[in-house]
């Protein structure tokens, strides 16, 4: 083995040091960990000395400790006690930082200091927290035993009943769906008070990210112009419907969604789910619209400006049905809204977070998201917090 130059020293501490060092531990007032925090040794070693003295194993004999270094000396009881007290006010000094953190409450109701003292009470002391608010101890404990109040009660039912619904809608529901769920259900209550509950119960909606792409240079068509610019909302079915494609990762490939939504009810009456992105993908979401329902000649078809829908196969199958092809104005995504609305609630509720490793899964999130829950209970705020299903059964 290599001989090291330098090897470690060892303490050797003399009997006369580690009966000092007992005698020490046994003052009045003085702890074992504080006697070993002043002379810099491990209290488990000062326990086994004791130990040792007790069973007269340890008595001075006047001899040195082997070591080239000097000897430490045991400070005075003093000195032990003033560092007890630094240790204190330390710890009480972080107790204070940690509450200007936390305390935001120190300026509210009594009650709400009551509750504040109640969640952190075992941390930081009920006597302290008690002082530090500016409330009695005794006031505190008659709190704790009073009955609940009857607002306290019904905030309590009313957060089971948002949990409910915030639950049973995926988790995608912010405040103001939930308030008009609640409404729906015949429960009058403010919205803010929706707010805070959520709040407070750390219930959130789904919202997607804001992405923003650099614009390529795209190709004009003049033949194909965007009519739905100077029409008034639609008042029926069928007058105007509007489509997209979009795409989602599956695995380390993308596969292409492409729908089609009616703009008067906001529902998804045909998509198409494809690996290439081509005219055949927005093809088929068109008829998937079309075996569905049977539009009137004049209906207005309006989407982006992609090679997808300006294909022949697509203005082909438009002219024989009597549909007036639109598109929206060169680098104004926003005329083709009603569809970037759908895309953006759909991958923040239900592709965003989610890996999926076949096409075949994604299609069984997608027809579950938009046939079962998009379509049939999702409330949008564009038709009075309704669903698009019950839209239609309203205005039939």
């Amino acid at each position: 083995m290599p001989r090291y130059k330098h090897p470690r020293k060892t303490w050797q501490y003399s009997a006369d040091f580690k009966v000092k060092a007992v005698e020490l531990s046994h003052q009045e007032g003085i702890e074992v960990q504080q006697v070993a925090a002043g002379l810099d040794i491990n209290p488990f070693m000062l326990s086994r000395w004791r130990k040792e003295y007790r069973e007269g194993r340890i008595r001075p004999d006047g001899r040195k400790r082997v070591d080239v270094m000097k000897e430490k000396k045991a400070p005075p009881a003093e000195e032990l006690k003033e560092l007890d007290r630094l240790k204190r006010d330390n710890a009480r000094l972080k107790k204070e930082n940690d509450l200007l953190k936390k305390a935001t409450v120190s300026g509210g109701s009594t009650s709400e200091r009551f509750g504040f003292i109640q969640a952190h009470g075992r941390e930081l002391g009920v006597r302290y927290l008690c002082r530090w608010l500016g409330v009695s101890r005794s006031g505190y404990y008659a709190w704790c035993k009073r009955e609940e109040s009857q607002q306290s009660r019904s905030n309590r039912d009313l957060l089971k009943k948002v949990r409910q619904i915030h639950r049973a809608n995926l988790g995608v529901y912010g405040s103001p769906r939930v308030h008009q769920a609640l409404r729906r259900e015949g429960i009058s209550v403010g919205r803010k008070r929706v707010e805070r509950l959520m709040r407070e119960a750390s219930l959130i909606g789904r919202a997607g990210r804001v992405y923003r792409r650099i614009p390529g240079i795209e190709r004009f068509y003049e033949r194909h112009r965007n009519i739905r610019l100077n029409q008034p909302a639609p008042t029926g079915l069928n007058q105007q419907w509007v489509a997209d494609l979009t795409y989602i990762r599956v695995g380390n490939e993308w596969r292409y969604l492409a729908a089609v939504l009616d703009v008067y009810s906001r529902k998804v009456i045909g998509w198409s789910l494809g690996s290439r992105k081509t005219a055949d993908l927005t093809l088929r979401a068109l008829r998937h619209a079309l075996r569905v329902r049977t539009p009137r000649p004049g209906l207005i078809f309006h989407t982006d400006r992609g090679v997808e829908y300006g294909a022949y196969l697509i203005q082909n199958e438009l002219g024989r049905h009597g549909i007036q092809p639109s598109m929206n104005r060169p680098n104004q995504c926003t005329d083709n809204a009603h569809m970037e609305s759908f895309f953006h609630s759909l991958k923040a509720e239900a592709i965003h977070g989610v890996s999926f490793k076949s096409e075949q899964e994604l299609r069984v999130v997608l027809s579950s998201y938009i046939n079962q829950f998009y379509n049939q209970k999702r409330l949008h705020s564009g038709i009075g917090y309704r669903a698009p299903a019950e839209y239609e059964r309203m205005v039939a």
